[in-house]
């Protein structure tokens, strides 16, 4: 949709859209609050994507300045919250923000042609989809494809388009599930007395990386913005074969010396003891007793270790359907920088079709977004150079 945005005007811009409406998975990640972007500087900004250097040029061009100006010009204010996440204003919903952007399109001459499914392309840029009313061929000068990851499949993001992608002898890689819970096995106790209770101010680390913030105790195991960050890491690990584990830091702004600190002299260790000293929820001490052995609970420097770095195994990260976005899909490899197909340079490919990856809280939209934009920078320099090309 940014790239029509960017090409209606200098192109006659057609938008193929295999499911009913377009946009849909905007609508998804709403349901939380539609956070945009973030406001951070730019170095700290691309900083936050693997791997490093592909999407830099595009969030240069089209960061959450441009994005947040680009919004408030279709009516769709935003603010800065806390944690520096921009969500639009309060009471705006993302219903509101998708009809604004679909509006926008209408009134700059996009052709909407829906429940179209890409079956097949050429390298003569004929673009054969399946309709209704039968297969529908379409010749092109350029084309974007935009066609997701794997995740949401409900939303239209499911992944076969990597069949015919090759087909055409473009590489892609497999998808994974990225920033979703992980899978552990709970005893019967914590999962009868602390379901749905929050681990707040924490730090979960894996081999040396490390996420803050909140994580969520379920059923099937933990959730959140701070499990979504180690998810990475422990892709790895499941790639290596090796075990796989987390590290809890109960108390991240502070430190063991500080902690050490606190014990008294001829301290009695006890729960309540425990909890009251370090100021320790039921959860939490919960967590503490099921995974350390009694000897090490009655050694109060011991279990001040266990504060900083509380080792929970692991079974396995939840599935890709569960997922709030995924890893994998087409290799770079494949891509110039501007975004076009080596094999067929008048195509571009955008969004978590592209094999990267980035934490939630607003580095995934921005992303697409500046992609969108950044592809359709690329289509007019090539359009202008063809232009001066003589014709034969």
């Amino acid at each position: 949709m940014m790239a029509a945005w960017s090409l209606a005007g200098d192109f006659e811009v057609h938008l193929f859209e295999k499911e009913k409406m377009c946009g849909q998975k905007l609508l998804v990640a709403g349901k939380g609050g539609l956070n945009l972007t973030k406001n951070l500087p730019y170095d700290q900004f691309v900083g936050r994507y693997t791997p490093p250097g592909l999407l830099n040029e595009a969030i240069r061009n089209f960061g959450h300045e441009e994005l947040r100006k680009w919004l408030t010009a279709m009516n769709i204010p935003t603010f800065v919250g806390s944690s520096g996440k921009v969500f639009p204003e309060k009471g705006i919903t993302p219903a509101q923000v998708l009809k604004a952007i679909l509006q926008e399109l209408n009134q700059k001459g996009v052709i909407f042609h829906l429940k179209h499914r890409l079956k097949s392309f050429k390298e003569d840029m004929m673009f054969t989809f399946e309709s209704p009313d039968g297969l529908v061929e379409k010749n092109a000068d350029f084309a974007v494809f935009a066609f997701g990851g794997a995740s949401w499949p409900q939303t239209g993001s499911d992944g076969k388009w990597v069949q015919f992608m090759q087909a055409s002898k473009v590489k892609t890689n497999p998808f994974q599930a990225s920033n979703c819970g992980i899978n552990i096995l709970w005893s019967d106790s914590i999962k009868l007395h602390h379901e749905g209770k929050p681990l707040k101010n924490i730090e979960l680390s894996v081999e040396g990386h490390t996420s803050g913030g909140e994580a969520l105790i379920t059923a099937y195991g933990l959730e959140g913005s701070a499990v979504y960050g180690v998810v990475p890491a422990l892709r790895e690990k499941i790639q290596r074969g090796d075990e796989l584990s987390v590290c809890l830091d109960f108390k991240p702004f502070n430190t063991l010396e500080s902690l050490t600190g606190k014990i008294p002299a001829n301290f009695n260790p006890s729960t309540k003891a425990y909890s009251r000293l370090f100021h320790l929820d039921g959860l939490q001490m919960a967590l503490l007793k099921t995974f350390t052995d009694k000897e090490m609970f009655q050694q109060p420097f011991q279990f001040v270790r266990l504060l900083k770095s509380l080792e929970i195994p692991v079974h396995s990260l939840q599935g890709i359907d569960k997922a709030i976005s995924s890893a994998g899909g087409l290799d770079i490899t494949e891509v110039d920088a501007d975004f076009s197909l080596k094999k067929f340079p008048l195509i571009f490919v955008v969004g978590e079709m592209l094999d990267w990856d980035a934490p939630t809280g607003g580095f995934l939209l921005q992303a697409c977004f500046a992609a969108g934009r950044f592809a359709a920078d690329g289509i007019r320099r090539k359009g202008v150079i063809q232009e001066k090309v003589p014709k034969s």
